[in-house]
Parts: C-alpha cells; structure tokens; sequence
C-alpha cells in the first residue's frame, strides 16, 4: 500500500517508498505538490468537488475509486483518508490528512470477472426458466395438436419470438403447418433445401471435443431471410421444425440458441409420446366403435339415430354407449349407458353391459324387470359398479314407451310445437348401488305415449354438463337446443348441432334420438 501526508489543502508532506516506485522518476521531489495533480482529470474534477469539501465534513471517507495518471501508466488506486490536527507547517490551520493507496487492478479484475460471471448465471437461470416453463407446457400438452401449439406458444411467449410456426413432415417429407402464432405468421414453409440441411445437422456427431449441448446448438439453422428453424427431432425421426421469426427492434436480446436446441429436443419427445398415444386412442376408438350398433332398427313408424363422440381432451377410451334392437316383432328397445370412468377397463365393462342388456330383455320382463337382472349381473360379476342407464320398450303398433332409469339422467321427450319434457319418473340407484337388499326387485317405470311428430332424446351427462355452469342450466340448454331443432340435423351431427359446436372437452358424449310418426 501506498502512504501519504497532506496538509490541509491536500499538498503532500510526505510519502513512502511504495508510492514513490509507482511514480518512478515522477516520484522525485513531491513536496508541495498537489494529489490531485498526480490524477486522471474525472479523479481531479471529483477530489476538487467532492472528496475534498466530503473530507473536511466528516473527517474521512473510505476505499474511494481514482486513477494516478503519474508515472507512465494509469493505474487504478482505492483511497482512504483521514483528517486530523497536525504538528508544525501544516498549512490550512494546522490539519493535516494521512492517506492510503490500495492498488486496484487486481480488484477491479475480480470485478469484472465478478459482473461477467453474474451475468451468465442470469443467462442461465433464465434458460433454465425458459425450459422449465417449456417443459411442464408440453407435459400438459394432449395430442399432437396441442403439443404444436404448445411450442408456438413457448416460442413467442418464453422466447419473445415476433411469430411462430410448427411444420410437421408427412408422410412424403412435405412440410404441413400445424401451429401458427404472431401478427406476421408463417412466411411459406422452409424450403427443401433448408429441410435438407436441418436433416443434415439434426442427430449429427459433433467435432471432436464438442460437448453435447454444443451438438445440439449447432443444429438450429438461421435461413437466409432471418428465421430460425428448430428441428423437432424424436428418438428415431426428424418430425419437423419450429420456425421462429425473431424480433428485430433495437434492444431485443438474441434468442438462446442453446436453449431454443433443448426446446426443440423436449419437443421432439413430446411428438414421439404424442404420435404414439393417438395411434394407440385411434385403435382403441375404432375398436370402441366397433363394440357398438352399427346397423340400427328402423321400423316403418319411426326413426332411429344416434350420435357418439369422445372426449377431445383427455384422448382416452371412454365407457359411454348406446344400443337398439328388437325384444319382439313389435317392441324395440333403446338404451343408453354411462360407465364410470375411462380407459381400457371402462370400455371392456361398456361391452359387457351392452351385452348383459340384451340377454336380460325379454318379451314381457318391462323396463324396470330389464334393469333388475342387470343389475344382479353388477354385483354377481363385479362389472360396472357405479354406472347409469337409461332403458326404454317402445311398442311400434301404439307408439306406447315404457322406460326406466338406473341413476342415469331422465329421457327428454320434445313436441312439434316446441315443447319439451324431461321424463322423471321410473327412476333408481346406479347400476349395484343399493339401500336396500339386493333382492328387491326394482318396479319404477315411466309410460309415455307418443303422437305424431314427437322426438325421444337418451343421452350421457357429456351432453349437459360443462365447466362454469350448473346441471339444471345445462339441462335447459340441451331441451331448447333439442326442441328447436328435432329433425334436421344429420345422424353423424347430432352431438355437434345440439351443443352449438361447443363440445365438452373432458368427457364424451352421446345421444340417441326416436322420431315418432305413427299414421292418424
């Protein structure tokens, strides 16, 4: 460290060795002569404005930054000074400052290292944000849709991206836009030649000594006219690319290569789980359908259609079901069941009872006999505890309907003239739920009969009830829907155009409709 006395107007008495090698031969002969002449000219500017009225205030100030121009070099120097009374010529009253020289050089490099460091870890836990916040996003993601639309997401919200695309590649290697977000959108797909050499770089080795995310940042491609493509790699192919079109104000940080790779790679696992779960909920769905009727009974005085469609959100089998078929020459059954729950289990139970319904009905059992039996095949076999059904005979020669209910929701029965009637009666528990033994045998049954023009409505609560809304609402919305329109609608659309377009995302949805029109 380097010593020095001043006198009150900061004219040096005295100084030691240190600071006179500093100085070299500038360092002869200082007697007299000012500090602040021995500084940069901010560090004069600041000694004469600041430090000197700061220090004859309080009588000292600490590890002050400066810069000592003398001796051929600038070199950075912390100041501490203190002011005191002194003995002999000391000028300015008899005060004297003693002051201290800490070399700063070694400092201010730990600073910068300091500042630079700081930096990249900010860097780093905002990728790691970034990721984080990508990552749980693609793992709530349901289908390939949502995983698409998920990276565009990301990519304009975590990446500050000006528009986003995703372009998945067909099966002929054409690129197909499947999520689009921004003001701009999409400039056209990338190019063969672009996909070519994202195909290229996607999956390559790296150099050697090149570590595995330096891989991966290598293979985000910039295009010639600016955008960025992210390949979308799985575990066995290339499904696409995220093309960003980054945003080109002034201040805007460049995008984060490294973590746009490690995007694109969650991504590419995501499409991998995502393509696998459709294919396997493809099959399930097909096999599902297949399980219920396909050719349903049309007798001369009525009209029979149905509508099935599965949950959109959660992409999984189902246990809602449907049925028609003859009991008789005369009496035709309708049902329509909700299994609890979804999955595998709930479709092979939906199977079940479909079949266990049709062996039980019988020419003479009724409705509520029908429902009995059933329900002893519940809690003699263990299938379908829990679930509701709705079981309807309906003689064609009368167009007398007999139904009853196993906690299922009631039948709507809607008129020509626009009316609408929920059917409550011949309700009971769900299918093996019992306050009472077993072997009581359930009575309840409903009777309407039909005229001309009227429309029966069986269906699953994915019909009535949604998020926000109350049961008793969404059965008031669903009787006006039907009313208003009893017989226009297609036999594939009915779902559809008694919603409003507005499907329940989170359970499926079926309805049955019987159009009555027996001869005056």
């Amino acid at each position: 460290m380097a010593l020095l006395r001043l006198d009150g107007e900061g004219a040096i008495i005295d100084t030691n060795e240190t600071f006179r090698g500093w100085l070299g031969d500038a360092g002869r002969d200082l007697e007299g002569t000012r500090l602040s002449a021995l500084l940069s000219v901010g560090g004069r500017i600041y000694w004469e404005t600041h430090l000197a009225p700061l220090l004859h205030m309080q009588g000292r100030v600490e590890e002050i930054a400066l810069e000592l121009r003398a001796g051929g070099r600038p070199r950075p120097v912390l100041l501490s000074a203190e002011l005191h009374a002194g003995e002999g010529r000391t000028g300015d009253g008899g005060l004297v400052v003693d002051v201290v020289l800490f070399e700063a050089r070694e400092r201010s490099r730990f600073e910068g290292e300091l500042v630079a460091a700081r930096a990249v870890a900010e860097r780093s836990e905002a990728s790691v944000r970034t990721l984080l916040s990508t990552t749980t996003a693609l793992s709530r993601a349901a289908g390939v849709e949502g995983v698409c639309a998920a990276l565009a997401r990301a990519a304009v919200g975590e990446f500050w991206a000006e528009a986003a695309s995703v372009w998945l590649l067909d099966d002929a290697g054409t690129p197909v836009l499947r999520a689009q977000l921004g003001q701009d959108g999409p400039a056209g797909p990338p190019s063969a030649r672009l996909l070519a050499t994202v195909r290229a770089r996607s999956g390559a080795p790296g150099a050697p000594g090149t570590s595995p995310a330096e891989a991966a940042e290598a293979e985000v491609l910039v295009a010639p006219d600016g955008r960025v493509l992210v390949p979308l790699r799985g575990t066995d192919t290339l499904h696409g690319v995220l093309v960003l079109v980054p945003r080109a104000r002034a201040g805007d940080d460049v995008l984060n290569r490294g973590a746009l790779a490690a995007t694109g790679q969650q991504g590419g696992v995501a499409l991998d789980r995502a393509v696998l779960h459709e294919q396997s909920v493809s099959v399930a769905h097909e096999l599902q359908r297949a399980m219920l009727t396909d050719q349903l009974p049309q007798p001369e005085r009525a009209r029979v259609s149905t509508d099935y469609r599965p949950a959109e959100r959660s992409l999984e089998v189902g246990g809602d079901w449907y049925d028609a078929f003859w009991v008789d020459d005369t009496t035709l059954a309708l049902a329509v069941g909700d299994v609890v729950g979804h999955g595998l289990r709930s479709a092979t139970a939906m199977g079940q009872l479909r079949t266990a319904v049709r062996s039980c009905a019988e020419s003479g059992v009724g409705p509520a006999g029908v429902l009995a039996r059933v329900d002893r095949y519940v809690q003699r076999h263990g299938v379908g505890f829990g679930s509701t059904l709705v079981y309807a005979e309906l003689d064609v020669t009368t167009g007398r309907l007999v139904h009853a209910c196993a906690g299922h929701l009631p039948p709507l029965l809607t008129r020509p003239d626009g009316g609408a009637e929920f059917q409550w009666d011949g309700r009971g528990a769900p299918l093996g739920v019992h306050t009472v033994p077993v072997a009581a045998p359930r009575t309840g049954a409903g009777v309407v009969e039909l005229r001309p023009g009227d429309v029966l409505w069986l269906y699953t609560d994915g019909m009535v009830e949604q998020r926000g809304r109350s049961l008793h609402t969404g059965l008031e919305v669903f009787a006006r829907a039907a009313a208003g329109t009893p017989g226009t609608a297609a036999d594939d659309a009915l779902v559809p155009s008694l919603l409003g377009g507005h499907l329940n995302q989170d359970d499926d949805a079926c309805v049955l409709r019987l159009a009555w029109d027996a001869p005056a």
